[in-house]
């Protein structure tokens, strides 16, 4: 896995328009972030086997080798065996946490909640977490959102297995988008 190179996005508004779940794109970003000196070295107590292998390929091996020079210290300090939780997916889950919440404020804006019941995109998991902390007056707005992705996510996996010249290893955008409808952005951990 290759950390991609972070934009400064300050709020999920900015992720809006990206043509995917505008959390995962929040969410990946922020992860990029994080693992390329968003968190200093000594702020890692543990890591996740996602989080532990993007950070092994890192470019910064300098980071890198610091990151995991914290993590093992930390490790050897509390006891090798437990587990003390991803210090990245704690992170990350107080971030997707705040963009939630600023989320469920920018569609209190009549023309973001227009914009979002015709083109916005939501995989089902921020979809769940979205309707967990939306009044429920927006529950079926939330759930057309959801809905009409997947029906559309449908649509782009049939015409590709009917594409003419379709092989094993041609469906990897479309595949790629509903892997992260169906599960989040990958390396957030439920």
């Amino acid at each position: 896995m290759r950390i991609s190179n972070p934009v400064k996005i300050d709020n999920v508004s900015q992720t809006l328009a990206k043509g995917g779940c505008a959390l995962c794109a929040f969410q990946k970003n922020e992860q990029s972030v994080l693992l390329k000196g968003g968190m200093r070295p000594d702020e890692f107590t543990d890591l996740c086997n996602f989080h532990a292998w993007a950070l092994a390929a890192a470019v910064d091996v300098n980071h890198a080798a610091n990151v995991f020079l914290s993590v093992l210290k930390h490790r050897s300090a509390m006891g090798l065996s437990k587990d003390h939780g991803c210090s990245v997916c704690a992170r990350l889950l107080e971030a997707e946490v705040a963009q939630l919440k600023e989320l469920l404020l920018t569609l209190k804006g009549r023309l973001v909640l227009k914009w979002m019941e015709q083109q916005g995109t939501l995989c089902a998991v921020h979809g769940d977490h979205l309707r967990q902390l939306a009044p429920s007056e927006l529950h079926p707005t939330i759930d057309e959102i959801v809905s009409r992705t997947a029906r559309d996510l449908e649509t782009d996996l049939e015409a590709l297995l009917l594409r003419p010249g379709f092989h094993a290893h041609s469906g990897g955008g479309a595949l790629g988008r509903v892997a992260e409808f169906l599960t989040s952005q990958r390396g957030v951990n439920r």
